[in-house]
Order: C-alpha cells, then structure tokens, then sequence
C-alpha cells in the first residue's frame, strides 16, 4: 500500500483529478480526498515524500485506512498491456485513440475509452515520472523543427520542394512562433523572442492584476 500511495500521490501533484484517480487505482473517492488533504496538510515535497521509508508514510498518513475493491480480471487483462501500449505512444502516429480501437477488437467487452484512457495516464504518469520547472516571463524559448517536412510549390516554376518548419515557443505564455526554415536561424529566433517577449510580458501584468 505504501507504493501505491506514493503513486496516487504522484499523480495528483502531476496533475490528474480526484475522480480519475479513484477509478484508476481502484479506491473510493473520499479516499482518495483524505489522502490529499494529508498530503497537503503535511507540506512535504513529493520529492522528499517519495524517498521517505514505508513505516515513515505509513505514519504520516495513518495505514492503509479506506475501503478497496479487489482489481476485477476485466482491470488485469489492459494492465498487462499497458508496457507495451506505452511504449508504442511514442512513435509516430500512434494515438491513445488508436490504441484502443486496437484493444476494442481483441476484447470487445473490455473498458470502454474513458477508463482505458485513464489507466494508460496512470502508468505514464508512475511509470515516467515528469518534473515540474517553473518559467518566468520573457527569460527563455524552446526551438526545433517539427515533424515532417512540408510541400512548398514554387509560383513561378511550379515545383514542389520539401522544407523544414521551424517552431519556437516561450514557456512561461506558450505563445508559439511558426515559419519556414532559414539558413539564418540565430535571426529568426532572435525575431521571434524580441516580437513575442514584450507580448508575454503584457499578457502576465493584466493577469495579475
């Protein structure tokens, strides 16, 4: 119980609901609730939380408590093929929705999309842990070229050329920038960040305010 607490934790602090937690690990929702609010009111980091001892945790939040449903066949069938849907996520063109419509075929009386999305979520989510890092206005931008080549006809000849698409964006707004690539690529990324810093600067004062 002390992983899998650790786990519902994980995912709460990365993000997933209170509802999509207690389908996903099989526990009440008032369960699951208690064990955030601990976790809250603990003001631990899930860093230091996740390193801590078993009889540490189980201190903290009191044993295992609550009530839990014992995992049906219908739930162990798609969990012993989530390794390898999730590995397969990370190719080109493989989709959560594409996935299913696999699983469907092979067991038709399985989950339907929602809870088979949440289990895949859940697995991503314990199995390849994504740290938080907090941005600031106007302080950096991510670069590179996306995907595949685009089709460029020229008007005159009318041939069609391959081009790489150049894509930058700035985290902290997630304003995104799009064009063509350049064999000037310091100057066009040097004329995205000065057009759109001033913009994400303006967008966070009217927040705040």
């Amino acid at each position: 119980m002390t992983t899998k607490l650790a786990n519902i934790l994980h995912c709460y602090a990365m993000g997933m609901g209170i509802k999509g937690i207690s389908v996903a690990f099989e526990l009440s929702r008032n369960t699951v609730r208690k064990y955030v609010r601990l976790f809250q009111e603990s003001g631990i980091p899930m860093e230091q939380l996740l390193s801590m001892p078993a009889s540490r945790i189980r201190e903290i939040f009191g044993g295992s408590g609550g009530w839990e449903r014992i995992p049906s066949s219908r739930r162990l069938e798609p969990e012993a093929l989530l390794p390898e849907y999730a590995a397969r996520l990370t190719r080109k063109g493989v989709t959560v929705k594409s996935l299913f419509e696999e699983y469907r075929r092979e067991y038709p009386d399985g989950f339907r999309h929602a809870s088979f999305g949440v289990y895949l979520q859940r697995y991503r989510l314990v199995s390849h842990p994504v740290g938080h890092i907090e941005h600031y206005a106007a302080d950096q931008m991510y670069i590179d070229f996306a995907g595949d080549k685009l089709e460029v006809i020229d008007e005159i000849s009318g041939e069609c050329r391959s081009v790489e698409v150049f894509v930058a964006i700035l985290p902290c707004s997630h304003y995104t920038g799009v064009r063509r690539k350049s064999p000037f690529l310091i100057s066009i990324t040097e004329k995205f960040f000065k057009w759109a810093s001033p913009l994400e600067k303006r967008k966070l004062n009217k927040i705040k305010r």
